[in-house]
């Protein structure tokens, strides 16, 4: 057996193989290759801005067509790529928060580029909670620098940690998520400014991902609803889920900017995004505040549909504290059935498994917009019953 048949017949003995399927989207349903309809409960377009602002979209693309819009930048931005929109986009970003931007082509791209770039300047130990992302140990690896897990949203064991390496290192770099994307909790924001400020060499990064735009009455996320954002050292915003467009950016000193212009690798040589997604990010958060109700019904939406699965599903934990829930059900098998289960009704909600989640904690994850409506989560709730769970 080749080298590939082997690794794939133990992904698959694992039940973790991942396959690539399409589908055509029709509102707040997508359509599979069978052609079943089945309602998205899947999307990161967390106000549901694809649907409800198709009229919006639209008139954007008319104007931005008169305006000479690129279709790509042809260039990384360093070299010709630079359009005038990026700096305006950064600038648009700068005014809300107060601070300095720099944008990067995803927030893949920006945890990468941004890790990599910090872990090379000297003495530095990140903190990271066991639970970020994996682009941010994808980040630390290609830096070399040294790391440590803190359970997740431990203060007390990322307290102790500082107060082990604080005097061994220049720089300790507490990474955590405002809102995570598998237990759907939030990050104890407040407590780890509170910890950072403490210690003279303690910096905090905050990865805002599926926050922003969703959380906060401006849109502007977790940091800024609770007045801490200028607090936060590295604050990672990333446009392609609330925001419904593509791209991410770093909210930080012009002086962290200015060093990452020169080390961050994924924005050096990476060719920049076309021009006309930066100017639709640009739309987007100039009008986020107008998006309120937006976000108050995708929050009546989520503590609904969590209030009534705590009640229904009496043998399996319930898991998230806004728009992202979980049904963790153990291993990977029991979620590819329930997942499968879920889609007989009518219902995609795919099986988030190992590795993407610790082992015998897989699950399946219900991400909810603001273009549902309560009969789309009474027919989920209907399919949930009948698993009896």
């Amino acid at each position: 057996m080749n080298p590939f048949a082997k690794a794939l017949s133990e992904i698959k003995a694992r039940h973790s193989l991942r396959e690539l399927r399409s589908y055509e989207h029709e509102g707040v349903f997508v359509r599979g290759s069978l052609g079943e309809r089945l309602l998205n409960l899947a999307s990161n377009d967390y106000l549901g801005l694809q649907i409800l602002w198709r009229e919006r979209i639209a008139e954007f693309l008319h104007h931005a067509s008169k305006e000479g819009a690129y279709m790509s930048a042809s260039s990384s931005r360093l070299l010709s790529g630079d359009f005038p929109i990026f700096s305006r986009l950064e600038s648009l970003i700068a005014g809300l928060y107060g601070r300095d931007c720099l944008l990067f082509n995803s927030g893949y791209h920006a945890n990468v580029g941004m890790m990599s770039a910090l872990g090379r300047l000297g003495n530095v130990l990140f903190l990271i909670d066991e639970y970020a992302h994996a682009s941010v140990f994808d980040g630390v690896s290609l830096s070399r620098a040294h790391f440590r897990r803190f359970a997740h949203n431990d203060t007390h064991a990322l307290e102790t940690l500082l107060e082990c390496y604080h005097s061994k290192y220049d720089m300790l770099i507490i990474v955590a998520e405002g809102l995570y994307s598998m237990d759907g909790d939030f990050a104890p924001i407040a407590e780890l400014v509170a910890l950072k400020n403490r210690y003279d060499n303690a910096y905090l990064y905050l990865d805002e991902a599926h926050s922003i735009g969703a959380c906060g009455d401006e849109g502007l996320g977790l940091a800024r609803e609770l007045g801490v954002s200028e607090s936060v050292d590295f604050l990672i915003l990333t446009f392609g889920k609330a925001l419904s467009s593509v791209g991410a950016c770093v909210v930080c000193d012009s002086e962290v900017k200015e060093y990452c212009i020169n080390t961050a690798r994924s924005l050096i040589y990476s060719t920049a995004l076309p021009p006309l997604n930066i100017a639709f990010s640009a739309y987007v958060f100039a009008s986020l505040a107008q998006l309120a109700p937006y976000r108050i019904h995708l929050r009546t939406l989520s503590v609904e549909l969590k209030r009534e699965l705590a009640l229904r599903c009496k043998h399996t934990r319930v898991l998230g504290e806004a728009h992202i829930l979980s049904l963790v059900v153990g291993s990977n098998e029991r979620a590819l059935e329930l997942a499968q289960h879920l889609r007989v009704c009518g219902i995609f909600a795919p099986a988030i498994r190992y590795p993407s989640v610790p082992k015998n904690l897989a699950r399946v994850r219900i991400c909810l917009n603001a273009a549902l409506e309560p009969t789309h989560t009474h027919a989920l709730l209907e399919a949930i019953e009948r698993a009896e769970l």
